[in-house]
């Protein structure tokens, strides 16, 4: 038998020792994460967002048109852009040795990419209720397909820990917050899971500059973020044999998961898979068939 979104019932104090340890250390970390104060410069970008809103009218974010945060005609051509039936595994060409198994929802293209080039640096944070649906297709399917973290879920021996590809402080400052980590705190919201089995944890860092990835080739990529990242020091403690899904809001060339993979494995990660929204169909061509499970399927 098969069950649709399963939430699980079992207390966390019903699991083993080490896995109990580890949901009250996740937790913990969480809600201090959540607790800590917002940067002055994003205050002061929302404050200014919000009275801009009032002052003027809401353009959609694809195409500009007033009225709408997203347009009709948007969402049809999303929707159309998207891979049949649902979320697919994907690999980039040439692949890289160390590349996680990776879902995505949508190749790079059309609105897709308009939305989440507006999402990230046009300062359309509002767009963020068009792009979490899209995470949360490819979330749901590398939890729905993935043997390993079907098993972890399944066994009640999470949780899952979801960790979004770190931005460069640079460009936290420049934007005044992190959009991908908001977008993977929205997309596994709506995943519906309790914290004992998905969690989201900002646990990766850059420990030194890297390039703007844009324009370089797959050589380069790679080159340019090789050993770039590592584990926070407070979650070094509790990552220890976690199973995890890394998040990134565009496949390009795997570079980038290649690192943030290897970087949780080096801290001491057990198996990493990864989430997308989009791939490019340059480099990201799919690797099998789209998934028909639209609800997180675990067994009985």
């Amino acid at each position: 038998m098969f069950l649709a979104r399963v939430t699980s019932s079992t207390s966390p104090w019903s699991q083993t020792p080490s896995s109990t340890s580890r949901w009250l250390t996740a937790h913990l970390l969480f809600v201090v994460g959540r607790l800590v104060p917002m940067t002055l410069i994003g205050a002061v970008r929302r404050s200014l967002g919000t009275t801009l809103e009032m002052a003027l009218p809401t353009a959609c974010g694809g195409c500009g048109a007033p009225g709408a945060p997203w347009c009709e005609l948007c969402a049809e051509e999303a929707g159309q852009a998207a891979f049949p039936g649902a979320a697919r595994r994907v690999g980039p060409t040439p692949r890289p040795e160390g590349y996680p198994p990776t879902w995505a929802a949508s190749p790079y293209d059309a609105a897709a990419r308009k939305a989440l080039v507006a999402f990230k640096d046009g300062d359309r944070r509002d767009l963020v209720a068009v792009l979490a649906p899209m995470l949360m297709d490819a979330v749901v399917a590398v939890l729905a397909e993935d043997p390993q973290l079907r098993a972890v879920l399944a066994s009640g021996n999470g949780p899952v820990f979801v960790v979004p590809v770190p931005s460069s402080p640079a460009a936290v400052r420049r934007r005044g917050d992190a959009p991908l980590e908001l977008l993977t705190r929205a997309a596994v919201r709506e995943v519906g899971l309790s914290s004992r089995e998905l969690i989201v944890c900002p646990a990766l860092r850059l420990r030194r500059r890297v390039a703007d990835q844009a324009g370089l080739d797959h050589r380069q990529r790679a080159n340019n973020v090789e050993c770039a990242m590592q584990v926070r020091p407070r979650w070094r403690t509790s990552i220890g044999g976690v199973t995890c899904l890394l998040v990134d809001d565009v496949l390009t060339t795997g570079a980038t998961l290649v690192e943030a993979a290897r970087a949780l494995r080096a801290g001491g990660a057990g198996h990493v898979a990864a989430a997308t929204v989009a791939a490019t169909q340059r480099r990201g061509i799919p690797a099998g068939k789209g998934s028909q499970i639209r609800g997180l399927r675990l067994p009985s």
